[in-house]
């Protein structure tokens, strides 16, 4: 009896490690696979190997441009893990615009993004939290679309695990796809035992400090990363949140005053009378 009872217990725990394939903690190779996926398309980054090796992962949709040029896809992993792919830059002024447009705004709010559609959103609970405008703009484009596919392939396709990921400006919206998507399931609109992991990569600062724990207290238990170089100045930004005595050495702001003198008299008049006008 004490055998059978403990064969049961062992197929049981079995049977739910066998249906959890996303593991909490950083994984080198699923975020190498990531990374080759964002700029391949592929997880295998050798253009020889990809032509004879099988991939894990296989596109299964892939977003229009919409908002500032953002665009996302989504991988199924052979697991039957999804992965949501968010873009970044592209060479495009409209692209660019979105990291430029560092405004604060409440990470809880609506915006109107026509005469005919407002985006209602909750990114974070405390009333003091803030995010940067243009890449919320951005998530407003594409929230409803991913959020109808996770519920499509949820129960299509039995899929209830999902890799969030962006590099760059991509991984500034994967900070805000996952801070929405949580919501989500709070609110019922996805189920609630999806398990969602993020990797953001060389991702710029996506809101203010109480933004940044709310996201920490979400991805809590090893469910969320950020991956930098150390002397990448893209994660500094947007600078509507960093002061400038923290900036990197190699970051080009740090040299604005220099590159100031040596401008033409009235050129460095001009920003001086700005200064005393802002302040």
């Amino acid at each position: 009896m004490k055998i059978a009872i403990i064969l049961a217990v062992l197929l049981q725990l079995t049977i739910a490690n066998a249906q959890t394939r996303l593991q909490p903690g950083f994984d080198p190779k699923e975020y190498g696979d990531l990374l080759s996926l964002g700029f391949f398309s592929s997880s295998i980054p050798d253009s020889i190997e990809r032509t004879n090796t099988k991939d894990r992962y296989h596109m299964a949709f892939r977003s229009d441009e919409v908002g500032f040029k953002n665009r996302w896809t989504l991988y199924v992993r052979d697991d039957n893990v999804g992965v949501i792919d968010l873009r970044g830059t592209v060479g495009n002024i409209a692209s660019w615009m979105a990291n430029f447009y560092a405004v604060m705004i409440p990470a809880t709010g609506s915006l109107q993004l026509d005469d005919s559609t407002i985006f209602n959103y909750r990114l974070a609970t405390d009333p003091k939290a803030m995010v940067q405008a243009g890449w919320t703009i951005g998530l407003a484009f594409m929230a409803p679309e991913i959020t109808e596919k996770i519920n499509t392939y949820y129960r299509n396709s039995n899929i209830r695990e999902f890799i969030v990921y962006g590099h760059s400006q991509g991984g500034a919206l994967a900070y805000l796809v996952r801070s929405y998507l949580e919501n989500e399931k709070v609110t019922g609109r996805i189920p609630a035992d999806i398990q969602l992991k993020t990797y953001c990569s060389a991702a710029p600062k996506p809101g203010n400090m109480y933004y940044a724990y709310d996201y920490d207290f979400i991805t809590r238990n090893g469910w969320g990363f950020n991956i930098v170089n150390a002397a990448d100045w893209v994660p500094e930004t947007p600078f509507s949140i960093q002061a400038m005595e923290d900036l990197n050495p190699i970051n080009p702001l740090i040299h604005t005053k220099e590159m100031l003198k040596r401008q033409k008299f009235f050129i460095r008049v001009s920003r001086n009378t700005r200064d005393i006008d802002a302040g």
